[in-house]
């Protein structure tokens, strides 16, 4: 029974003596937090106007985030595939299209990609009827 008293006493007074210290942990989660949602609110546009029949879902905005193994051809390549996946989803097939935005930012120590790709329309030939 003197036992757990003593280490009852024991355990408090020693935990007094440890001390974990972490500096910047609480302003650099402050910095990212800020990063993040100004990278957020610069990319909101205004609302535009409606877009004519047939061209809702020619334009799609994506961004990737890499891994450290990725190097920065390879994050902003995969952000296009990614954006045009979600392009060929949103036409229900496969669409020609051209990378119009494909930029290049740090986030947190990884690199990270910023694209937008067009669907381009694909070339009216002329059909004459004879």
């Amino acid at each position: 029974m003197k036992a757990v008293f003593a280490a009852a006493l024991v355990l408090p007074a020693l935990s007094a003596c440890v001390s974990i210290e972490l500096p910047g942990v609480v302003t650099d989660t402050a910095k990212v937090a800020k990063d993040t949602y100004k990278s957020v609110t610069a990319k909101k546009n205004p609302p535009e106007a409606a877009k004519p029949a047939g061209e809702a879902g020619n334009s799609i905005s994506n961004t990737y985030v890499g891994q450290d193994s990725q190097t920065t051809a390879e994050v902003k390549q995969a952000c296009v595939s990614e954006a045009a996946d979600k392009l060929f989803k949103a036409h229900g097939k496969e669409v020609a299209y051209t990378v119009s935005e494909n930029s290049i930012s740090a986030v947190n120590n990884a690199v990270a990609a910023h694209c937008r790709i067009t669907a381009t329309k694909p070339s009216q030939t002329a059909t004459t009827d004879t």
